[in-house]
């Protein structure tokens, strides 16, 4: 008995070291439904030493789904930070995003400053994350969202920004259904048109061959449109990745990413 202690003794230690290695994880997680019909829900990760920053992640899915999975692997990262994590599960459009997928980002932005105090969360310190088509509705609130509601900085990871040439067809059609070729609502929904001199700072990532999401009509463009309004901008685009790799490890450019991301939430100026 005590050799094979002995034997498994080097394992337990390096998995203790693995486990001490890692970020510190939420202190507390819950999830709330902000839809009355419960379709919509809002997963809080709150870190044990917060800030009052916190951040509004809308998953991708071609406004077919929502790749919540995908979104959760970043909690442990930002609460580390001290920032808090909510991640939207939003209904899906279907051609009518101002009864549904707006109105939940609205709700998930409304309920967060509304808990502002309970969840140590300062309301002015608010921002968003988007991924794929979750992009496109965090650039939706960062430009369009009445003035309360508008976030204080942006993380996109290969955003869909526009709803023209170059789009990702599946999330313009099932975000604007039979208003899908309608060219008022295709410009409307582009959120590369809707910049402001007031659209808060962003920061973007995305690969150079990445074909779902062409950055030169997506990512690219949104920086630009930004930069030249005087907005604050910081583009990523790396070799190569394709589209849809989020937090993973494997990803080539993932320790760059993350190491970016950090530097330049530590200098973004609240």
């Amino acid at each position: 008995m005590m050799n094979r202690i002995l034997r498994s003794l080097p394992l337990l230690l390096a998995a203790a070291l693995l486990l001490t290695a890692r970020p510190a994880v939420a202190q507390t997680s819950f999830t709330v439904n902000i839809s009355d019909d419960g379709g919509a829900t809002l997963t809080a990760f709150l870190p044990e030493h917060p800030d009052g920053r916190a951040i509004l992640a809308f998953p991708g899915g071609g406004y077919r789904q929502t790749s919540i999975g995908n979104n959760a692997q970043w909690a442990p990262l930002y609460n580390s930070l001290g920032i808090s994590f909510f991640i939207l599960k939003y209904r899906m459009p279907e051609g009518h995003p101002e009864q549904t997928t707006l109105a939940d980002a609205e709700a998930a932005m409304r309920l967060i400053q509304e808990n502002a105090v309970r969840w140590h969360v300062n309301p002015t310190r608010i921002g968003v994350m988007g991924t794929s088509a979750g992009g496109h509705l965090a650039t939706t609130m960062a430009t369009s969202a009445p003035e309360p509601l508008r976030p204080a900085f942006q993380i996109l990871f290969y955003p869909v920004i526009t709803f023209g040439e170059g789009c990702h067809k599946g999330s313009r059609d099932n975000f604007l259904g039979e208003r899908a070729k309608d060219p008022a609502q295709i410009e409307r929904y582009s959120s590369e048109k809707q910049v402001t001199a007031a659209t808060p700072p962003a920061i973007i990532f995305a690969n150079s061959d990445d074909r779902g999401v062409p950055p030169e009509f997506n990512a690219a463009a949104y920086y630009i449109a930004m930069t030249k309004l005087g907005c604050s901008a910081s583009l990523h685009i790396y070799p190569e990745g394709g589209h849809g790799w989020t937090f993973a490890s494997a990803y080539r450019y993932h320790d760059q990413a993350v190491e970016e991301l950090t530097a330049w939430l530590a200098a973004l100026q609240l």
